[in-house]
């Protein structure tokens, strides 16, 4: 048996001087959460069985997500409450495990309601409780380097749910993130079905400093994905120094329900330590633009600023990016679509995908559009590994050739282990406290605040 206890208090400022921020109201969410998980090994045997139970609930007391659409809970103008639902700001009580595993030195099988991690279905960890998957995961070692992983997940539950759903971020509303984009019609306004995803992994990890991993997705009716992550680390140099690359390439699939995507995002990144507390690591990525010339669908207008007005009702078949151009007009009546951005169903909104230009308040990922930026990373680590301290600074530029929105971010995490570090997870107090601070041009022509600060404190006990 094993445990946390977790409390956080989340803080949004979202109101600023200027078109944009002006009028808008901050937000606020203390949260409180217990998380259980209980395994059991059949004797000698590579069998077992496990489960893991969360149950959180507000400070506030608005602890129903239906409060939440009414005074005094709801999304209203001061000084009503306005809760941050991302972390969420209401109960939670989700049974997210419960499985059956087989485990030895080559093979693991686990069947059943499971944390799975993978770069695009992360457990996205970083609030109250973790995201799961309902399905099989089965991972083979071939050889001491060498690995195989094939995966079915058929069901969902995000980190504010406490159910699992046949839906994904993007085809559904959950609370706290952006949900199905505005251009994809959904009768009733509720969800859009899915079957789920298909994964299939190959890995190398070399004694030499080489690690490699082939990533394969199948998010159903939705995209295919082939990701690739390899890194190299210089481990006979006293700095340790790295070089990784990642890139992917991402078409739509099947009944294509969000419409059209076509994204190839490319990073690399490079780092090592200075010292023996302080380590530096920049970063570059780049998702390229892409554009179809088409006509229009009767109803549909693409106006002066490179937005497109989707006839009420109706689907556009495109991702379109969000708070970047969209569409140019031409002269001779037909429009240029732009889009290229990428669609991530298990990780939208939610800040904790694989991209190294991922940051606290947001990823590219979530702004579904093309993009490019650097960002510079420094660590510093006590000599006892229980103080770790890092900020951040990152550069990005959303949009096209003609128009564009820049966007400047900067991260600080100070993370504090009360108790010594041990090998195997960590029992004890953890302290941490996150600050992100963003800022963003152009929020007249596409929207989108001018100025966002985040703060997170956090309080955890594991046990």
């Amino acid at each position: 048996m094993r445990g946390f206890f977790r409390t956080y208090d989340f803080t949004r400022q979202n109101a600023s001087t200027g078109i944009g921020g002006a009028g808008q109201v901050n937000q606020q969410s203390i949260e409180l959460g217990l998380g259980l998980h209980a395994d059991y090994r059949f004797g000698n045997t590579p069998f077992s069985v496990g489960a893991s139970y969360l149950f959180a609930m507000p400070a506030n007391g608005c602890a129903s997500p239906v409060s939440h659409l009414s005074p005094p809970c709801g999304k209203l103008k001061a000084p009503a409450l306005n809760p941050d639902d991302s972390l969420p700001g209401f109960e939670l009580n989700a049974l997210y495990e419960a499985y059956v595993q087989y485990k030895d030195p080559r093979l693991s099988v686990k069947l059943g309601d499971q944390v799975f991690n993978t770069p695009w279905t992360s457990s996205s960890d970083t609030r109250i409780k973790p995201t799961a998957y309902q399905g099989a995961d089965i991972v083979y070692a071939v050889s001491p380097v060498w690995s195989v992983e094939l995966a079915d997940m058929v069901r969902f539950q995000g980190r504010v749910n406490s159910t699992f759903e046949k839906n994904t971020l993007m085809t559904s509303f959950p609370a706290g993130t952006a949900g199905t984009p505005a251009n994809t019609f959904v009768p009733g306004g509720i969800s859009i079905p899915t079957a789920g995803l298909q994964y299939a992994r190959i890995g190398y990890a070399g004694t030499r400093g080489l690690t490699s991993s082939l990533h394969l997705y199948r998010f159903d009716d939705i995209a295919n994905l082939a990701w690739l992550d390899t890194k190299y680390t210089f481990f006979r140099q006293r700095t340790k120094p790295f070089v990784a690359f990642h890139g992917g390439y991402e078409r739509e699939t099947g009944a294509a329900v969000l419409g059209k995507i076509f994204s190839t995002p490319l990073g690399v990144q490079a780092g090592g330590s200075v010292t023996r507390n302080i380590g530096i690591t920049l970063s570059y990525e780049r998702i390229p633009p892409r554009a179809d010339t088409i006509r229009l669908p009767a109803g549909d207008v693409c106006n002066a600023n490179q937005q497109l007005t989707v006839k009420k009702g109706t689907s556009f078949p495109y991702v379109l990016p969000v708070n970047a151009p969209q569409c140019i007009a031409n002269r001779n009546g037909t429009t240029t679509v732009q889009y290229g951005g990428f669609a991530s169903p298990y990780t939208d909104a939610y800040g904790t995908d694989p991209l190294w230009l991922t940051s606290l308040t947001q990823s590219p990922i979530d702004r579904h559009a093309p993009f490019s930026g650097p960002k510079i990373q420094a660590t510093w680590t006590s000599n006892d590994k229980r103080l770790v301290v890092y900020v951040t600074q990152s550069y990005l530029d959303y949009g096209n050739g003609f128009r564009s929105q820049q966007l400047a971010e900067v991260n600080a995490d100070a993370q504090y282990f009360a108790a010594p570090i041990r090998p195997g997870p960590y029992k004890g107090l953890l302290l941490r406290y996150r600050y992100g601070s963003r800022q963003v041009t152009n929020v007249i022509t596409y929207g989108g605040l001018p100025q966002f600060r985040y703060n997170r404190a956090q309080m955890e006990y594991d046990f």
